[in-house]
């Protein structure tokens, strides 16, 4: 009896969870699809009029393009500089793993406030593009998801001894590296570009303190949208979920299938 109250309990917190989180996001995707919502309980009438506006809106298109283009170029550059530095850990010296797991922390434990301040106040009187600054702080920034991907990625293979073989049979490191590992581990370099894409494209504190107004991304112009007209916002914030959404399901859809067959190469062993 205890356990059957238990689990009812249980089912009405999940339910009304679910309906404070997801209640939100149906009452933004219906207005922004409403003609008009006032003192109603269900919109007057539906419209995609608002999409059609913001689709044809070159400031839209700008900001999407510039977010786009910081997401790719923070991509190639987190994936440039901490790959290798994930590969040298789990393959030549296992022992600075605990310092690397110590440095993705702090991203967690310093606010993004204070370490813009401090870029500012040490970058601002010095020759350095400020576009680099940005570039070069949310990579640092993305650090804990990019190394966490990729060190699970190395977890799965004996990679030392995988890349110990190609060198003896006359491979060099980087021919070994290209060969043996980058395919073994391009799941988890795909999800660790993934999040660091979304990451980079998401980003506002950063971007908006160091170039503010001359480098408009998506989300400073959807906060701006927001307070000159609620429907455009609406509409945006419903395009920016859905993208996120569709990122969430690559990943998901991507492990699962690289779960899949792991188990069925695990049942291939088993039945040798």
């Amino acid at each position: 009896m205890e356990k059957h109250t238990d689990r009812v309990i249980a089912k009405i917190v999940i339910i009304l969870i679910s309906i404070y989180l997801i209640a939100p996001i149906v009452a933004t995707i219906m207005y922004s699809f409403a003609k008009s919502w006032v003192n109603t309980i269900f919109p007057d009438g539906w419209t995609i009029e608002w999409y059609l506006q913001l689709i044809t809106n070159s400031d839209f298109l700008s900001a999407l393009i510039r977010s786009i283009i910081l997401g790719v170029i923070t991509t190639i550059i987190v994936m440039c500089c901490f790959l290798p530095v994930v590969f040298y850990a789990n393959v030549y010296d296992e022992t600075i793993k605990a310092k690397l797991r110590f440095i993705t922390v702090l991203p967690f434990t310093i606010p993004g406030i204070i370490l813009v301040t401090g870029l500012v106040r040490v970058y601002a009187n010095l020759p350095i593009p400020q576009m680099l600054v940005l570039l070069l702080a949310i990579s640092l920034l993305s650090l804990p998801v990019t190394y966490q991907a990729l060190d699970n990625a190395f977890i799965a293979h004996d990679f030392r001894a995988m890349f110990e073989q190609a060198m003896i049979l006359g491979d060099s490191p980087l021919r070994a590296f290209l060969k043996i590992v980058i395919p073994n581990i391009r799941v988890g370099i795909f999800i660790a570009m993934l999040l660091t894409f979304t990451s980079a494209f998401g980003e506002y504190v950063l971007t908006n303190i160091i170039l503010g107004g001359n480098y408009e991304t998506l989300k400073i112009y959807m906060y701006r949208l927001m307070q000159s007209n609620g429907q455009a916002s609406s509409v945006l914030t419903t395009v920016y979920f859905f993208f996120l959404a569709i990122i969430s399901v690559i990943m998901i859809t991507v492990i699962k299938r690289q779960g899949s067959k792991k188990g069925e190469a695990v049942e291939d062993i088993k039945k040798l």
